[in-house]
């Protein structure tokens, strides 16, 4: 459906306005201006059907590289072949005219689209009642909040039937009920088999909706595939100020690779399968401290990586630190396949066990009590340890989907989903 293909976007810098008039002007061809390259021999292709997550910090190229495919801008060498109706939210009220009211934007916007009039006015009810604007359909764009134009904009991109639908971070704006209306129209989408492009800072949304994930940084792809591998590693180099573009693909190619050593069954429990190994662990450097020997214990301290419901068990690691520390936070997560967060807990060591200081080169073993209330399923755990610096939060070290487990179906269980809320069902007959 979209074809990238050395796709390269050239911006002409000048340090003040009258440098490009110089520029034009001048007999020499002296050169008043700095070339920065927005996107840089970019190469990718999208797949009928699949959903594509873009990721990258600010300045990465995320935003250019959807206004090259949406045609709002043209590139400066590369091409990118479109096959498809596409439709695109990119930024706050781009595609509108502010003098105009909602309603006029609409059809203005389906004409646009290839619409005729008759045809957008058959849409009309469902674009209005999607958006929840009220009376403000008749007010100028001008006059709207963020909130409102990001509700009108949702509702005309997805009720002009796309078959590539672009979507640029602009959900982070409404409320939490119309933001969880528009995720479950693109989860629709999914179903029928739509192409999407999805950029977003949020980590949970990529993996939760994407297939791949692409990530840009400087206008490069750095890495491009599995979107909770891709995602991982973003989490754990993207902060960095000068990425290492070859130690990160080592990294991602050493997670792509089959498991070859051979796995010896273990006769300690049948509670362990030796084949539930987790294949996307990101193991941040380490800071100050190192976490290790992560585990899952039943309350004899036995280790498992099968659950059963209902049943209590310990989430077990140690920690070791490289200097004392006044006081260091503790964290967890429990997350499902798909990378959504389920819930988790940060604690301070000193607070929770009563210690006066944290000594260097002590090992601190960690246990995390909790009934199991997830139903059939596999899920993930995550770890961190940080500490406060100067008032800002610092990672000592940090692993991401650190242990893998099962949960068992329990026999006669009706409870569906991924928890168990114990739900008990009364009727009375009324007389």
């Amino acid at each position: 459906m979209i074809v990238v293909k050395n796709l390269t976007k050239t911006y002409q810098l000048y340090k003040n306005p009258n440098d490009r008039l110089k520029e034009s002007l001048s007999i020499t061809k002296k050169k008043y201006h700095n070339d920065f390259n927005a996107l840089k021999d970019l190469n990718f292709h999208i797949q009928n059907g699949e959903i594509v997550g873009i990721i990258g910090n600010n300045g990465s190229g995320k935003s250019t590289l959807l206004k090259l495919i949406t045609g709002v801008v043209t590139p400066s060498s590369g091409n990118i072949s479109i096959n498809g109706k596409i439709t695109a939210l990119l930024e706050l009220g781009a595609g509108f005219n502010p003098e105009l009211t909602g309603l006029e934007n609409i059809y203005l916007h389906g004409s646009l689209s290839g619409y005729t009039k008759d045809e957008m006015k058959a849409k009309l009810d469902d674009i209005i009642s999607f958006a929840e604007i009220g009376d403000f359909i008749y007010q100028a764009i001008k006059t709207y909040s963020s909130g409102m134009k990001a509700r009108l904009a949702f509702s005309l991109a997805i009720h002009v039937d796309p078959e590539i639908f672009i979507i640029d971070e602009v959900l982070s704006v409404g409320d939490a009920a119309f933001q969880r209306k528009c995720f479950a129209k693109i989860e629709s989408f999914k179903e029928q088999g739509k192409t999407i492009l999805f950029v977003s800072h949020s980590a949970a949304q990529i993996i939760q909706l994407c297939h791949r994930a692409i990530w840009l940084s400087h206008g490069e792809k750095v890495i491009e595939g599995d979107s909770k591998i891709v995602v991982g590693l973003y989490q754990k180099y993207g902060a960095t100020k000068e990425l290492n573009f070859k130690t990160i693909r080592e990294e991602f190619q050493e997670k792509l690779l089959p498991q070859t050593k051979e796995i010896k069954p273990k006769k300690t429990t049948p509670l362990i399968n030796p084949d539930l190994k987790s294949k996307s662990t990101i193991m941040y450097d380490e800071n100050g401290a190192k976490i290790s020997n992560v585990a899952l214990l039943t309350m004899e301290c036995q280790e498992v990586n099968i659950l059963e419901k209902d049943e209590y068990y310990y989430y077990s690691y140690d920690v070791v630190f490289d200097e004392n520390f006044k006081e260091v936070n503790l964290a967890m997560l429990v997350k499902t396949k798909t990378g959504f967060e389920i819930g988790g807990k940060e604690l301070s060591l000193i607070k929770e066990k009563a210690l006066t200081n944290i000594e260097a080169k002590k090992i601190y073993n960690v246990k995390w009590k909790f009934k199991n209330i997830l139903n059939n399923g596999t899920y993930f755990f995550n770890c961190g340890v940080n500490t406060i610096i100067d008032e800002n939060k610092v990672v000592l070290h940090r692993i991401l989907d650190a242990y893998m487990f099962e949960v068992l179906p329990k026999a006669d269980d009706l409870a569906n989903n991924i928890i168990d809320f114990n739900f008990e069902l009364s009727i009375e007959e009324q007389k």
